[in-house]
């Protein structure tokens, strides 16, 4: 084939023709998605707007949008967001924010929004883009995660409340078990207040912070030897696989090791690279496990689940077991 029968097809199209037809197919693609997606001049009155982001967020053809301000599209609770945003486009930074509105529907729905310059040719910022991605479903399940969370904290308090109360009246006529009695009750506080701090996703959790807790709920200084934890945050899964793996450690030994035979357990934490490493060292020689025993096991997948990892050894009656977890900042 020859060139000129190669570029038959293009003779006689002008290139104002083939700008038109770019413009086309990037208007097609952009109306294929999901996220709503406007295109503002700069005072941010809206000039395009894909189809299919104009049905599911505005409920409207783009033609009905066309000219609106963009900052009128959303309540009045937002509006000094969109401005802040507008007036960083301008001096050319991208913005992020987050906010709900009513849908078509009238249904509240939540929208992840970011708003970037776009630039002439020569550099200076001419328009907007904003993107505007539906996240109802994430933000609806982070709420049901945190109701299920406040509902958990609440109803762990409630038991170990109880369970302090039990003992409490179990050793009201007996005077010589009331000593053990609230030894037993301060060790439930101990717990519930390890809980709190554990489950509730504002507060930071410091190694510092949750080392005498912990201590102070599972054994006394004579037997749980702890060394000086280094002061690090870490995040919330981390925190709370660490907190499960010492309680599981401790059960174990309560049961079968060390602290069940009134010997010390050495507890050390340190930082290995970017990772708080935890020892935990007792003169103990535990069976062969049982089966169907599923504690250790469990405590391996929620510390790889939470980026870390587990390793265990016996060496010459010496059980020591070594977690990683990674630290925050």
């Amino acid at each position: 084939m020859s060139d000129d029968t190669r570029g038959s097809s293009d003779v006689g199209e002008s290139p104002d023709q083939l700008i038109d037809d770019r413009d086309g197919v990037l208007s097609t693609l952009l109306d294929q998605s999901h996220d709503c997606i406007k295109l503002l001049d700069h005072q941010g009155r809206i000039v395009f707007v894909n189809r299919e982001g104009a049905r599911l967020m505005e409920g409207s053809a783009p033609a009905a949008l066309i000219g609106q301000r963009w900052s009128d599209r959303w309540p009045e609770s937002l509006r000094p967001e969109l401005d802040t945003a507008l007036a960083a486009a301008r001096q050319g930074k991208v913005s992020r924010f987050s906010g709900a509105r009513p849908g078509p529907d009238q249904a509240l729905r939540w929208w992840d929004v970011t708003l970037s310059p776009v630039r002439s040719h020569t550099g200076a910022v001419s328009q907007f883009l904003a993107i505007a991605r539906d996240t109802t479903s994430e933000v609806s399940e982070r709420q049901r995660a945190a109701a299920i969370s406040a509902e958990m904290r609440h109803r762990l308090k409630n038991a170990l409340t109880i369970a302090a109360g039990i003992v409490t009246i179990s050793a009201r006529a007996r005077p010589e078990v009331q000593p053990f009695a609230r030894e037993v009750t301060a060790r439930f506080g101990q717990l519930a207040a390890v809980q709190d701090l554990l489950l509730d996703p504002a507060r930071e959790k410091h190694l510092a912070d949750i080392v005498p807790l912990l201590a102070s709920a599972y054994g006394d200084a004579s037997l749980l030897r702890f060394g000086a934890p280094p002061d690090v945050q870490l995040a919330d899964s981390a925190m709370q696989a660490l907190a499960l793996s010492f309680g599981e450690l401790a059960t174990n030994s309560l049961k079968y090791g060390a602290l069940r035979h009134g010997r010390p357990v050495d507890v050390d934490a340190d930082i290995a690279e970017t990772m708080l490493r935890l020892s935990w060292r007792e003169p103990t020689e535990f069976g062969t496990p049982r089966d169907g025993a599923q504690g250790l096991g469990l405590i391996e997948r929620l510390v790889a689940a939470s980026g870390g990892r587990v390793e265990r050894t016996f060496d010459d009656g010496v059980f020591l077991a070594r977690l990683w977890f990674p630290i925050l900042h």
